[in-house]
């Protein structure tokens, strides 16, 4: 299971923004139609259209589907013309990697918390070894995450913060400055030629 967890970065006061009122951030995590249901997406980097449980998904430039409410026990994928079935707890939220040749399910490090903002880091290249930096910050947020694997960690929010690929020192891409929210998860994609792309995660209507 994943392990969730809270990183407090160390900032300036000066690189902290101004703090709405936390009503502007709630709820950005959908309530689910039952207390068991979970949510599943799926990262189809190739894919022109996804099927999760009979819901049809547009995936972005990236790939990345919204999430679908799915109930606990086996779900049908359908991406492109293939096909798969997966089995799934209650009350998660999982991502499927269609790119993996095994397609693994992964359980997602998502909090839910409406004090705090999601960061999921998932690599669909072939770096053992990296570090996802925070410049501002001056620190690694994650690090290190095997092929086709994820990690995650709460951030004190909201902030924003501009990331970069850093392997020995060295950076290999970066993205924009991304704001990250209360109440909400922010998805960065490793791509399989070492670049990096970010988006929210959002939910299906």
């Amino acid at each position: 299971m994943m392990t969730k967890r809270t990183l407090l970065l160390s900032l300036p006061v000066a690189l902290l923004p101004a703090l709405p009122a936390l009503a502007q951030d709630e709820g950005l995590y959908p309530d689910p139609s039952s207390p068991d249901a979970s949510f599943l997406r799926v990262i189809a980097p190739e894919a022109n259209n996804v099927t999760v449980d009979g819901t049809v998904l547009d995936p972005t430039d990236a790939g990345l589907t919204p999430y679908a409410e799915v109930s606990p026990g086996e779900v049908t994928i359908s991406v492109g013309d293939e096909e798969t079935t997966v089995e799934v707890g209650a009350s998660t939220h999982y991502t499927v990697l269609s790119s993996a040749e095994a397609q693994p399910l992964i359980e997602d490090g998502v909090t839910e918390s409406p004090a705090q903002a999601d960061l999921l880091l998932y690599n669909l290249g072939e770096m053992e070894s990296f570090d996802l930096y925070a410049t501002e910050a001056e620190t690694a947020a994650l690090s290190d995450v095997a092929p086709n694997g994820h990690d995650a960690v709460g951030l004190k929010a909201p902030l924003t913060l501009t990331f970069e690929l850093r392997q020995d020192g060295e950076t290999l891409a970066s993205l924009d400055p991304v704001d990250l929210r209360r109440g909400t998860a922010t998805t960065v994609i490793v791509t399989d030629d070492g670049g990096l792309v970010a988006a929210d995660s959002t939910y299906a209507d």
